[in-house]
């Protein structure tokens, strides 16, 4: 893992605008991203194309998480989002599940298994499912220790006669995702490069906006007196933003680099059918982040 690949998405903390790579295309809206595509990475391209720019910046910057930074995120609306996003845990667990069931070792190779880009993406995946785990084990120590409700139901619910359950957004990440777990039902023809994208979109993005909360943390924080008493900013932000969460987005993105470049496709049909998959995952996380007044 290479943290100071020039080709890495960043967020700057001390700012509070989004840097993609330095290229133009982001902000331009004339610009050919075919012609991007020569100069730059697969998921550069993907995130110059000009029907992503606006939505990814709508995904990853909000007033949910502007507040969030801020401590001004009450319990009520934490604990809303931290029980849909334990739903969304779920799915992901199975999701990568399936991710794993798509690595096909080799049966030979002329150098050691562990060298293979195979072994590589199973290992990742390995990490992914260890690491969402945990996630799930924090949820609930964070719920114990600050009286979060993970079973909250709050306005996003069609009708809360039905108790609590997903909401429309979640459930449709719970579609995505079990669009390829191992279980009967699911599609089988979707391949590993594509879930690979949909697990990069959703961590890039997710690692973005917690980078932006982040930004908007006072100058001189004192936790304690946050609406949440402190969950966010003590517990969940600094995990959401670490050097490990960073090098755990870049190898992903690094394993689907290597499984692009080995698909059969061509790289416009390729990019056509991943812009596709990126846009449906930034609506849902859009969608996914709770309306504040």
């Amino acid at each position: 893992m290479n943290l100071t690949d020039s080709s890495i998405i960043f967020w700057d903390a001390s700012v509070t605008y989004l840097l993609v790579f330095n290229n133009p295309c982001i902000y331009h809206q004339t610009c050919d991203v075919s012609s991007a595509m020569s100069n730059n990475s697969f998921t550069e391209s993907l995130l110059s194309s000009p029907d992503v720019a606006e939505l990814y910046e709508r995904a990853t910057r909000n007033q949910f998480l502007e507040l969030a930074g801020k401590g001004r995120l009450p319990r009520e609306t934490l604990s809303e989002w931290l029980a849909q996003d334990r739903l969304y845990c779920q799915a992901y667990a199975r999701f990568v599940g399936g991710l794993i069931s798509r690595v096909h070792l080799p049966k030979a190779t002329d150098r050691p298994i562990a060298e293979t880009l195979e072994w590589r993406a199973l290992t990742l995946l390995h990490n992914a499912l260890a690491g969402i785990m945990a996630e799930m084990q924090l949820f609930e120590k964070t719920a114990g220790d600050y009286g979060l409700d993970l079973a909250a139901v709050g306005s996003g619910m069609e009708s809360e006669a039905v108790g609590f359950g997903p909401y429309k957004t979640t459930q449709g990440y719970i579609d995505l995702f079990d669009s390829f777990a191992a279980q009967p039902g699911a599609r089988t023809d979707k391949p590993l490069h594509e879930g690979l994208l949909v697990l990069w979109a959703t961590e890039v993005a997710y690692l973005h906006s917690w980078s932006y909360a982040k930004s908007q943390s006072p100058q001189n924080p004192d936790p304690s007196q946050d609406l949440d008493g402190g969950a966010l900013r003590k517990h969940l932000i600094d995990k959401w933003t670490s050097d490990q969460f960073r090098a755990f987005v870049k190898e992903i993105e690094e394993c689907l680099e290597a499984l692009i470049a080995r698909a059969d496709d061509t790289e416009e049909v390729l990019l056509a059918s991943s812009l596709s998959v990126l846009k449906k995952v930034l609506v849902l996380e859009e969608e996914f982040w709770p309306i504040v007044a």
